[in-house]
């Protein structure tokens, strides 16, 4: 993990991530710079919403503050959710058989299908095609959409659930159907990562 804002801030971070809360004095103690230096660099996550706090009662004294981690924060730490996924389907697999596997990645393109066509129902074609690139980027895919008279082309250059399509081939199946049903046009899968191209690469035809 590295913060931009250096190894103290780091370490402050760690700290509050295995305690779960601290006080700037607990916080003074353990890194073993001042309270004074330690609200700095407080206020200097606070400001990046990496940190809140909140006031806990002392006697019959001033309130102590308690620094946490926000939800922000978190997503720092690194975190295999792909690996959880597939360990999953992997017991699914086992109990029910390939066809629940299957049957699971279809329901979930019919989810999508209504989800995001809902979303994407009131543009034409070519912004159709914009928002959707949009969309997989903000899911973390980093996205490159090409553009020429004949079709577009979508790069997906980091797959988050590349363990998973690795595996199960159903998934890329599904998320070509997906695109093909939110766009009413043909789309081909040209290249693929989970069969060992560098990336994924997406044609979309202009035409029906």
């Amino acid at each position: 993990m590295h913060i931009e804002d250096g190894q103290t801030k780091d370490r402050i971070i760690m700290l509050l991530k295995k305690k779960g809360g601290l006080t700037t004095g607990e916080l003074s103690r353990q890194i073993g710079i001042t309270s004074m230096g330690v609200r700095q660099h407080l206020r200097a996550l606070e400001r990046r919403n990496l940190i809140d706090y909140e006031a806990r009662k002392n006697g019959i004294g001033r309130p102590i503050f308690v620094y946490k981690l926000t939800g922000i924060a978190d997503d720092i730490f690194p975190k295999d959710y792909p690996g959880f996924m597939l360990g999953l389907l992997s017991d699914l697999e086992a109990m029910d058989g390939n066809n629940k596997i299957d049957a699971l990645f279809r329901k979930r393109k019919e989810r999508l299908l209504k989800e995001m066509g809902q979303l994407l129902a009131p543009y034409d074609f070519d912004d159709r095609v914009g928002m959707l690139s949009q969309l997989y980027e903000k899911d973390g895919y980093f996205v490159e959409l090409e553009n020429n008279a004949q079709n577009y082309i979508l790069n997906l250059y980091n797959c988050p659930f590349l363990k998973i399509s690795d595996r199960y081939k159903e998934a890329c199946i599904c998320e070509t159907e997906l695109f093909s049903g939110l766009l009413n046009r043909p789309v081909i899968m040209e290249k693929a990562a989970s069969t060992g191209d560098a990336f994924c690469s997406i044609r979309i035809e202009r035409d029906k």
